[in-house]
This record gives C-alpha cells, structure tokens and sequence, in this order.
C-alpha cells in the first residue's frame, strides 16, 4: 500500500463519519446523504481495486478511469453551486421581505404616535 491508497482510505473514513454525523443531525437531505456514501464507498473500491477504475473508464466510453471521475466532479460541483445560488437567492427573498414588513410596521407606528 502506498502513501496515496491510505490518503484514500483515511478520507473515506473521514467522510463516512462526517456523513452519518451530519444525517443524524438532520442537515441535509437523503439525496446528499447518498452522494457523500457513494463517494466514501467509491473511495474504497477504486484504492483497493485501482484496475476497477480503468473498468468504468472503458465502459463510458474514455480512455483512463480518472477522466470519468473528473467529469463526475465537474456535474457534481456545478449542481452543488446551482444549490448555493438558490439558497442565497431564497435568503435574499426572505430578508427583503422581512425588512418590508419591518418599515411597514415601523410606519404604523409612527402613524400612531402622531
């Protein structure tokens, strides 16, 4: 085993246990959960079985195994962005109403004391 290979191993670990951490404190959602399993497992089979790499690679069409892997990262990035950029626009939203609300109310008020 070389230095990569436990650098695999021990990152797979790692996100084994920060993905059943972040699952029983309910952070994220089911498909997320089986995308960071599906990585650690990933992990674990393509360091113990490397030609297993080369085996998918071929089976998409690609001459090495890494290209698939990098392609994969490259779809699994942009959908990970695509979800910030709706969550900052729901936040955006969300305090642009607050703030009406709160000028509204504020405006009752001085109403009120007039």
């Amino acid at each position: 085993m070389n230095l990569l290979q436990a650098f695999f191993i021990v990152s797979g670990f790692i996100i084994f246990i920060i993905a059943f951490d972040i699952a029983k404190r309910q952070k994220f959602n089911a498909l997320h959960f089986l995308v960071f399993i599906g990585i650690g497992i990933g992990l674990f089979i393509f360091t113990v079985f490397p030609n297993a790499l080369n085996s998918m690679g071929h089976l998409f069409g690609v001459q090495r195994g890494a290209d698939v892997l990098v392609y994969v990262s490259i779809i699994f990035l942009l959908y990970f962005v695509l979800l910030l950029l709706n969550k900052s626009e729901k936040n955006r939203e969300d305090i642009t109403r607050l703030v009406r609300e709160i000028g509204v109310l504020e405006d009752k008020l001085s109403q009120q004391w007039k």
